[in-house]
């Protein structure tokens, strides 16, 4: 499995725009993607501005795929402008064991 990990900083005058964006990106993704299985979108309880992202893909040329899908190049295309900062790691994961 490969987990993708995104911290992002978002401007201040588009957090609410932004959320909106990332939630729909979460569920086409979720609902679209067969080596998607799980995306989860998370917001930091005391600065608002900071999301964190966790992905889940059956591998890594899962993940390339998913970054090839009209929805998320339309995605990039429209939250790009609102993203002020972001680190982004991806990682194999370990456990529970993939089969």
């Amino acid at each position: 499995m490969y987990v993708l990990l995104a911290e992002l900083k978002i401007q201040p005058d588009k957090i609410e725009a932004f959320g909106c964006l990332i939630d729909r990106q979460a569920k086409d993704s979720g609902e679209r993607e067969k080596d998607c299985h799980q995306f989860d979108v998370c917001q930091h309880e005391t600065d608002p501005r900071v999301f964190l992202l966790y992905e889940l893909y059956s591998d890594k040329a899962a993940f390339d795929q998913h970054m090839k899908m009209p929805y998320t190049t339309q995605f990039f295309a429209e939250a790009n402008p609102m993203i002020a900062e972001r680190n982004i790691r991806g990682f194999k994961r370990r456990y529970p064991m993939d089969k």
